[in-house]
């Protein structure tokens, strides 16, 4: 265990390192200046579109920190063969692997906090009310950044860092369109109804996750949608961990 959190905290300071967090003063700039613009938008539409512009914009620069950055710590230490040093101490494979899982998910975690203060901020300096419905537009994100990082680091495990983004990210736009999946039939009718299930099922669900749209007009949440959506991608990602873990064991180094 304190191998596993060694690992985490070293994953931690590399990704400050890179500067991965830069992106949060933009964001942070970027919103207050997009209140004190849509300021001059409808008085009843405003504070609306603020809150679903600020949680997209979470949600779009977690997931391409939880994409690059995510097939980047497993693939890039093995092309760089910098990952033959740290295998050669007693640090386990499944250490080094869950080490890395954890320390990518607490710097998307910090992105989370900080960018939601920028949204806060905004929401306070330009008078409009702060909504605490927005925490759970939060963790609706977080779970599908969990998600991503766990098929970014599979990928990793199996395939070029090139390779693995491109699968990753075919696998995350799939996942957002998977109501279209789900009906396609209805598109191609050529197209057999058992297939349209199957990818249904099989590839990840990140549509069910998004519940931007919800909160930013008030629409309620039940609380059994998101216990719901909380199992699936713990179910999901325990999967996709130890599908990465057992590809990870087996693979030989040159």
């Amino acid at each position: 265990m304190n191998r596993l959190l060694a690992v985490s905290r070293n994953t931690f300071r590399e990704c400050i390192r890179e500067r991965v967090l830069y992106n949060l003063v933009i964001f942070a700039i970027l919103m207050i200046l997009s209140g004190l613009f849509l300021g001059q938008l409808s008085i009843r539409q405003d504070e609306k579109i603020l809150k679903d512009i600020g949680l997209a914009s979470m949600d779009f620069f977690g997931t391409l920190i939880a994409v690059f950055v995510g097939v980047g710590l497993v693939g890039k230490e093995i092309e760089r063969r910098s990952l033959y040093p740290l295998l050669a101490k007693p640090l386990s494979r499944d250490e080094f692997f869950l080490g890395r899982f954890l320390g990518l998910l607490l710097v998307l975690l910090v992105n989370l906090v900080m960018m939601a203060g920028g949204l806060f901020l905004t929401l306070a300096v330009t008078w409009r009310k702060v909504d605490p419905r927005l925490l759970l537009g939060l963790y609706t994100i977080f779970l599908g950044l969990v998600l991503t990082v766990a098929l970014a680091l599979f990928f990793s495990t199996l395939t070029s860092s090139t390779l693995a983004t491109v699968c990753t990210v075919g696998l995350v736009i799939a996942g957002r369109s998977a109501d279209v999946v789900r009906h396609m039939k209805d598109v191609l009718p050529w197209a057999p109804g058992w297939l349209a299930q199957f990818l249904y099922y099989l590839l990840p669900n990140f549509h069910d996750l998004d519940f931007k749209d919800a909160i930013a007009y008030g629409d309620p949440l039940p609380s059994a949608q998101l216990l719901r959506v909380t199992a699936y991608v713990a179910v999901y990602t325990l999967v996709l961990l130890g599908a990465g873990l057992n590809a990870f064991r087996t693979r030989e180094f040159y």
